[in-house]
C-alpha cells in the first residue's frame, strides 16, 4: 500500500484556521518547526540509543509521527511510525536503516508541505 504524501484536506483545515484568525503564518510556522525537529532527530535518536535510553528514542519517533500526521504529511508520519515500531522492538539498527532509506521521502514531504 502506498501512503498519501500529503493529505490536502488536513492542510486546508489549517488554512481555514489561518483565514479565520487572520494569521497567515500558522502552516509555515508549523512546517518550519517540523523541519527543525526532523533535522534534529537523527542525532537525538542516536544519542538516546547510545545512552541506553530506549524510551527517549521511542518517544522522539512517536512525537514526529504524530506531528507529521497532524500536518497532513501522512507518508512521513508512517515512516516515523515504522521507526518507532522498530525502536519499541529494540531493533535500533532497523530503525536507523528505515531513517536512512527514508531520506528522499523526508525531503519530498517537507517540500510538499512548504508548497501546500
Amino acid at each position: 500500500m502506498i501512503a498519501v504524501l500529503i493529505d490536502r484536506q488536513l492542510v486546508e483545515e489549517i488554512r481555514q484556521v489561518e483565514r479565520a484568525t487572520g494569521r497567515t503564518d500558522l502552516l509555515s510556522g508549523f512546517v518550519a518547526k517540523l523541519e527543525e525537529s526532523v533535522a534534529d532527530f537523527p542525532a537525538a535518536f542516536a544519542d538516546s540509543v547510545a545512552r541506553g535510553d530506549d524510551k527517549a528514542a521511542v518517544r522522539a519517533a512517536h512525537t514526529l509521527k504524530g506531528t507529521c500526521r497532524q500536518l497532513g504529511a501522512l507518508a512521513l508520519g508512517d515512516l516515523f511510525g515504522e521507526i518507532e515500531s522498530a525502536a519499541k522492538a529494540g531493533d535500533f539498527i532497523a530503525a536507523q536503516r528505515k531513517l536512512d532509506e527514508g531520506a528522499e521521502l523526508i525531503a519530498r514531504s517537507l517540500e510538499a508541505l512548504k508548497r501546500a
